[in-house]
């Protein structure tokens, strides 16, 4: 069983802290296929595709 995929949010007045999901694909590609944003964020390749990314966040 994987803790972190239940894990409870986590609120405050100013910050939430959830799981990664299914609606977070788009935002996450856009950040993480960025060479630019990746080159100081992400030590990792770059996700080429969506589906790259629906594969990390399963």
């Amino acid at each position: 069983m994987n803790v972190l995929r239940n894990f409870p949010d986590l609120k405050t007045d100013r910050l939430i802290l959830r799981n990664i999901g299914k609606e977070d694909i788009e935002f996450i590609y856009q950040l993480f296929s960025n060479e630019k944003v990746c080159e100081f964020l992400y030590d990792e390749e770059l996700f080429t595709t969506k589906n790259d990314v629906a594969a990390f966040v399963d």
